[in-house]
């Protein structure tokens, strides 16, 4: 029962892969070509629009880790699970926090680094239980998972300098605007050496399997990444497709009909949407609403927020992947 339930819902999640990622690919051409023709918003919408798909899809990505740790440690630990799981995730997440303050430029080239791994990893999990199941990984499909998943990071490094520049000056609290040089540099650097990984690998991919919408996602990636604004690309990549993704597969591995998974999360996006709203009240009313959008803070909560979740999120689910390839057995699917 167990087999066929599993089956049943790594098929779901398949389906929901393939839709997903034909609307993900027809949304980026449809973005690319907006933006050619009408250009884009101010970038005060762009920071509110980012918000709130950040609160309806990626909170819920991250806020619902608690099921994957409970899966890990209720056997071991029983009905004390939660003790071992909260003050463990809350930490690392505070400590993050806390490093953007004190340790920036390490900080952030290890977010990015950090965050292009999982980005990559999570589609590479879904190609491998696709095909032939869990199974371990050689350092290639590491830095393969690295080049791929960090398109989004690499391409706007390498075309959209000043941008990327600008932004960061406003999201790094840091007094000394060398810091954000070095960063910029060092993400460059890196951009130079896995943008041609990339592109092997998305090479080798279309030319095995050409056919399939995934294999299609890292150049609809690419192309939005070298077109649209930053705050666009990356949202729409981390909420249209990861975020929507880990979801999708967060639901089959719990079992949930669309209905129970959508009343699970949807309180989370509720709270998290009052709180985009709240953020901006209070930000128009204390700055103005010429300063909304380009007043530091604003930037900094999102994105030092965000790091805060994604990075114990990361972690748990490379963490939730080793343990579920340790306990495959290929005889299973006899």
């Amino acid at each position: 029962m167990d087999v066929v339930r599993s089956r049943r819902s790594v098929f779901s999640f398949q389906g929901a892969g393939v839709s997903l990622s034909a609307f993900y690919i027809v949304f980026c051409v449809a973005v690319m070509a907006a933006l050619r023709l009408l250009g884009a918003p101010e970038f005060s919408v762009l920071v509110y629009v980012a918000a709130v798909l950040v609160a309806i899809l990626g909170v819920p990505h991250g806020g619902l880790d608690h099921w994957t740790g409970r899966r890990l440690l209720a056997s071991r630990f029983r009905d004390s699970w939660w003790m071992m799981f909260f003050p463990g995730y809350l930490a690392v997440g505070v400590a993050v926090a806390a490093s953007w303050f004190v340790f920036p430029l390490a900080t952030v080239i290890g977010f990015f680094l950090l965050s292009a791994w999982h980005f990559g990893r999570e589609d590479q999990h879904r190609m491998a239980e696709k095909s032939e199941g869990p199974r371990s990984s050689t350092i290639v499909e590491h830095f393969s998972a690295i080049a791929l998943g960090g398109l989004v990071i690499w391409i706007p490094a390498l075309v959209r300098v000043e941008e990327m520049t600008w932004m960061l000056r406003m999201i790094v609290p840091a007094n000394d605007s060398g810091e954000v040089e070095k960063i910029v540099f060092f993400t460059r650097s890196i951009a130079v050496i896995l943008c041609p990984i990339a592109l092997v690998a998305c090479v080798s991919q279309l030319r095995r399997e050409g056919q399939d919408f995934n294999a299609w996602v890292p150049v609809a990636t690419a192309g939005i990444a070298a077109i649209a604004p930053i705050l666009v690309s990356f949202t729409a990549y981390f909420c249209l497709w990861h975020s929507i993704l880990g979801l999708s597969r967060l639901r089959s591995q719990e079992g949930l009909t669309a209905s129970q998974f959508v009343a699970s999360i949807l309180p989370l996006s509720v709270m998290a949407v009052a709180g985009v709203v709240a953020a901006g009240w209070f930000f128009r009313q204390s700055l103005g609403t010429s300063s909304i959008g380009t007043n530091p803070h604003s930037l900094q909560t999102l994105f030092i927020g965000l790091s805060a979740i994604a990075v114990p999120h990361l972690l748990l689910h490379e963490w939730a992947g080793l343990a579920r390839r340790a306990s495959y057995r290929p005889e299973t699917q006899s």
